[in-house]
């Protein structure tokens, strides 16, 4: 079965650079308050943004795909976090769509990207984490 990868690389203090094994990378850092240098988004931004990406995406080929034209498409995901736990509490995820197409046809193009878009799977029903620690020494 291929794999999709990713690589995170210490820069300095708390601040990494991740890529996806082709051509693509994302400085990821902490905010000042932190202890950050505000460098890119964290990794709970970034995996929020990649939830908001997904819905854009997988509907806008959705819509291709059933020749809709899905007009002007904003999704806004909000998290909601305690700021002394790393877990996320809630997740509402906002799609705004300005289409000239039947208001049937966008909920159904939706539906099919609620079933297809593989971030949204990973937010509604996660998969066990499977951690290999390997330590070595310098």
């Amino acid at each position: 079965m291929p794999k999709v990868k990713a690589k995170a690389k210490r820069v300095e203090n708390v601040c990494s650079v991740v890529d996806n094994s082709r051509t693509h990378s994302v400085v990821c850092d902490l905010p000042l308050p932190a202890g950050g240098t505000d460098a890119g988004p964290t990794a709970l931004e970034l995996a929020l943004m990649a939830l908001a990406d997904c819905g854009v995406t997988i509907f806008s080929d959705v819509c291709k795909k059933s020749n809709i034209d899905p007009g002007k498409v904003v999704v806004t995901v909000e998290a909601e976090k305690s700021p002394d736990s790393p877990v996320l509490t809630g997740v509402t995820m906002k799609v705004n769509v300005s289409s000239k197409a039947r208001k049937e046809l966008l909920n159904a193009a939706w539906r099919r990207t609620e079933a297809n878009c593989p971030v949204i799977s990973i937010f509604k029903d996660p998969i066990p984490v499977k951690v290999e620690l390997e330590l070595n020494s310098e």
